[in-house]
């Protein structure tokens, strides 16, 4: 890729990034200013459930920038998570102090930085991974998320995920092979950034399964600003130890880190934190497995890729997990 391709395509995501967050802040400030709308919102919020799918599908939208986005910026992995949290903790704090709420639960804020230093850990071993391995079995594993989900909510919840939960999962993740290509998969020695992958995934999981607890007591901008507050801290402290580069790069990287903090981070994960008070981790861990076929389609308008016929059957399959899981 020259200059001018890289040019091209920093400056559609630039545009992209800055447009989604002026509509994030201006619908901010209708929905929490209008009063008339604020109550109908909430109304609607109650009566229909539709609305969390909405954000959680939004929010899926957003968060399947984040593998061309980590590829394009061509950094150490530590380094690009550290500054996705960084900026997207930028970007969060403007707006939880403006439409900031009351915190009366120490134990919601207590959660909050917990699930941010989870979520921090995932994002430093996933980003690695990517970095040190093939992306497409790196994405893969990463991918059993799920699964880490289902047990968690049988041993820890109390929650007994159903046969379709499980149907759906294997399905989706046969359609996430199927996108990989089989061979592909069958091929792979497991390395050092496989298992790295493995283990974000667990993380990813109890990010998902802990973050339902918090969202019960905190609203979601308070638990959003707190959790990535609390996930810079921890990979500030991972890059330090770890005395990985922090300075130093183009002009390109950096818009490119920006765009990673502010799309897939600040605008992805407030959806979807938003989303799971009210949706149940096992189904929103399955529907996140929909982040694969939007990087794929992503992949073709950005990076000018072309899907194959296996890939596009692999995406319906996968929707179709998704879809069995949430037809309820």
């Amino acid at each position: 890729m020259n200059d001018i391709d890289r040019f091209i395509i920093i400056s559609r995501l630039c545009s992209f990034v800055f447009a989604l967050y002026s509509l994030l802040f201006a619908l901010c400030s209708f929905l929490f200013f209008t009063q008339t709308t604020h109550i109908i919102m909430i109304k609607l919020s109650k009566d229909h459930h539709w609305i969390h799918y909405l954000l959680l599908v939004f929010g899926i939208f957003c968060i399947s920038w984040s593998a061309i986005l980590v590829k394009l910026t061509d950094i150490s992995g530590f380094g690009s998570a550290f500054y996705r949290m960084f900026f997207g903790t930028i970007g969060i704090i403007p707006i939880w102090l403006y439409f900031k709420k009351p915190i009366h639960s120490l134990k919601g804020v207590k959660i909050a930085i917990l699930c941010g230093a989870i979520f921090a850990c995932d994002i430093a071993l996933w980003n690695t991974s990517i970095m040190i391995s093939k992306a497409t079995i790196s994405t893969l594993l990463a991918n059993l998320a799920p699964v880490w989900v289902g047990f968690g909510a049988l041993l820890f919840l109390k929650e007994k995920p159903t046969k379709v939960f499980w149907v759906g999962t294997a399905i989706s993740i046969f359609g996430v092979i199927i996108i990989i290509g089989l061979n592909e998969v069958l091929n792979a020695n497991l390395n050092a950034g496989n298992l790295l992958a493995i283990v974000a995934s667990m993380f990813y999981g109890s990010y998902l399964l802990i973050t339902r607890k918090g969202r019960v007591s905190l609203d979601t901008f308070s638990f959003t600003a707190i959790s990535m507050m609390s996930s810079t801290a921890v990979l500030g402290l991972i890059c330090l130890f770890t005395a990985t580069p922090l300075t130093g790069y183009s002009n390109n990287t950096w818009l490119l880190l920006v765009a990673l903090g502010l799309v897939p981070q600040l605008l992805g994960w407030l959806a979807i934190n938003q989303a799971l008070g009210h949706i149940s981790p096992t189904v929103a861990s399955v529907s996140l497995l929909s982040q694969t076929v939007f990087t794929a389609i992503f992949s073709v308008i950005i990076l000018n890729e072309v899907l194959t016929l296996h890939e596009i059957g692999g995406a319906v399959v996968v929707l179709a997990g998704v879809y069995l899981v949430n037809r309820k």
